[in-house]
């Protein structure tokens, strides 16, 4: 990134005010709320597109946590599904934030944290940050949950024929009715392509 990094700790760049409404810092608050989740820039809204999805089901964000509480080591350990089994993820509470700023990638509204501690497993699980570059929700939602996951394109000649004759409707519904998580995705940037 063409930016300096400062790797800071949430009460150095989260300010509580209770006139404002802003608590101490959290990891989480009373509820998990799928508007918590606030991109940066990074370029990986497809992994935040997923996270906001399973906050519709607040109990499938908590269990991804085995460090629930903040604590004074800064030490979280988390669980996510790769290549399908679930590993633990250790990370520290030092985030990548502009000089003397706020986080440069995802975070949550107000001092809740949770955002920007998922964020940092997923990227240590695959390497980096710079590797949360482009993606599919599909993608996250199968190391976020552990279940399968389907992806409709909707350019596929396959696809077109179910939506002209009305099925794809009622393979959504369907879905929609049993519970499923659904989400919908457009072309963005290129995961492989550097565009300046």
């Amino acid at each position: 990134f063409d930016v300096i990094i400062h790797w800071r700790r949430p009460n150095e760049f989260m300010k509580s005010d209770f006139a404002e409404g802003l608590l101490e810092p959290a990891v989480f608050y009373d509820s998990i709320e799928p508007n918590d989740v606030k991109p940066g820039i990074l370029g990986n809204e497809w992994f935040l597109s997923a996270v906001s999805l399973l906050a519709e089901r607040p109990v499938m964000i908590e269990r991804l946590f085995i460090t629930k509480e903040i604590n004074s080591l800064g030490i979280y350990r988390l669980k996510l599904c790769k290549n399908g089994e679930w590993v633990t993820v250790t990370v520290d509470h030092f985030f990548p934030c502009f000089p003397e700023g706020e986080p440069l990638f995802a975070r949550c509204h107000g001092n809740e944290f949770w955002v920007m501690l998922l964020e940092k497993a997923y990227a240590k699980l695959h390497g980096n940050y710079f590797l949360l570059r482009g993606g599919f929700a599909h993608e996250a939602l199968l190391d976020l949950t552990g279940c399968p996951a389907v992806s409709y394109d909707i350019d596929d000649e396959y696809v077109q024929h179910f939506i002209e004759n009305g099925q794809f409707w009622d393979l959504i519904k369907f879905f929609d009715d049993e519970g499923y998580l659904l989400s919908l995705s457009t072309p963005g940037e290129g995961r492989w392509v550097d565009n300046h």
